[in-house]
């Protein structure tokens, strides 16, 4: 495993959240000649301030230089390397991510920054509520951030399922997330 220090620990909690969130991480058979495997980490969102901070994150905690793509929104890096680190921590994929034991042991701080990322990709503030909304297809995932969430004081309620099988987290904007704001979108 990596030695990580305090920064980069945070900056694996987003991938992290970011890969359960918008990203993908795939494996795949390949009829390339030099190779039998290949891996490839994407992340998707329309905004790019959050396309670069991951990007960024990436770079801090594996050395590698991601590409850009602004007409699919995406950042993407192929590396089997990565992919097969990245997956002892958890799968990810939408109905079943879960928060690996690195962050729900983690303290307060790292605990954060996943749930910050997560709902940055996931979540949205409804107008007249002072909260934050996570909507899921993943009932275990959403139970995996309400715990942590416990772990720091802040409440929440998770209620569904809903018509679409998906369940919302709705979570409290209190204590340490109570000046949480959705980044807007750049242009």
């Amino acid at each position: 495993m990596l030695s990580m220090n305090d920064v980069k620990l945070k900056a694996l909690t987003r991938i992290h959240a970011h890969l359960c969130g918008d990203g993908c991480l795939c494996r795949y058979k390949t009829s390339e000649k030099d190779r039998i495997n290949r891996a490839e980490i994407l992340y998707f969102n329309n905004n790019t301030n959050l396309l670069f901070s991951f990007k960024k994150d990436m770079s801090l905690v594996f050395n590698v230089s991601m590409s850009y793509n602004d007409k699919q929104k995406k950042v993407y890096v192929k590396s089997i390397r990565i992919a097969t680190f990245l997956l002892t921590l958890s799968e990810y994929k939408s109905r079943s991510w879960r928060i690996p034991s690195l962050v729900k042991n983690a303290n307060s701080e790292v605990k954060l920054e996943w749930i910050k990322a997560f709902a940055l990709d996931e979540g949205y503030i409804p107008k007249d509520r002072n909260a934050i909304r996570i909507k899921s297809v993943n009932f275990a995932g959403l139970q995996d951030i309400q715990q942590l969430l416990q772990t720091i004081n802040i409440r929440s309620t998770i209620s569904g399922p809903n018509c679409d099988h998906t369940w919302y987290l709705n979570i409290r904007k209190e204590n340490a997330l109570s000046d949480f704001y959705k980044i807007s979108v750049r242009k």
